[in-house]
Order: structure tokens, then sequence, then C-alpha cells
């Protein structure tokens, strides 16, 4: 900070301050001597969380703009979700495909559990591994 402030009052009435214009005279300097090197700061990164998060969104359905309908069985994802993950959701639901009141997707021909292992894998792909696949098949 400037140890050296203008009262407004006196500024007002000095040279400094002409038609609502401040004029203000600075000194620069340049230093040009060698330091010592870079200063690295480093920033703790935590581990991604996020493959987490999505297995608790598609578990809990919240949010969720689309059904799948399996084996009589309704499934809740997310759009954004599916389209980010995979193309040929991107395509159906976004693209020239798209059906603007299809907010139900009836899948024929696959049983409910494959349908789970399947569709786990678009919402947190670092956590398939094979005690995911016993929970699911078993």
């Amino acid at each position: 900070g400037y140890k050296r402030f203008f009262k407004r009052s006196i500024l007002e009435v000095s040279d400094y301050l002409k038609d609502d214009c401040l004029s203000v005279h600075c000194s620069v300097g340049v230093v040009r001597s060698h330091t010592e090197g870079p200063k690295i700061c480093t920033i703790p990164v935590p581990p991604s969380d996020i493959g987490q998060h999505f297995g608790q969104l598609l578990e809990s359905g919240k949010g969720s703009d689309v059904s799948f309908i399996v084996d009589g069985e309704i499934f809740a994802a997310h759009k954004l979700v599916l389209a980010a993950r995979s193309p040929v959701f991107r395509a159906q639901l976004f693209g020239p495909m798209k059906d603007q009141k299809t907010h139900n997707i009836e899948v024929e021909d696959m049983q409910s559990p494959v349908f789970k292992v399947v569709s786990y894998p678009l919402y947190c792909p670092l956590y398939v591994g094979r005690e995911f696949f016993t929970l699911y098949i078993m």
C-alpha cells in the first residue's frame, strides 16, 4: 500500500483534477537483477471421483430425462451423459434420428441384468471390474 493519500477535498481543489479528469504522474523502475530460478508452486490434485458421482446419479435416477424399458423393467437415464459417452446415443438423442417425443426407449431381445452390465460403464467406466459383473450377473 501507499502511506500518503490525498483527501478528496484537497484533490478536488488541486491541479491534478481538471474537468472530472485525474492526472497521475508515475515513475516506473525496471529491476534488472537475476533471481535464483523460477518458483515452483505445486497444487495437490485429488484423484477424480466423477465416476463415483455419475454412478450415484445413475442409481438414484435424479434428473433423468429418458427411460429405457428392458424386459418390463424401467431404467432412468440422462440424455447428456449417454450422448457424451456414446456416438450411437448422441445420434439417436440429438442427431437427425432424434424423436422429440421419445422419452421412453424400448430395448428388445435383452434381459434387464444384461442391460445393467452394458449401461453402467457409460456412467462410471473406472468402476467396471470383476466385482461389478459378479454383482449384477449372479
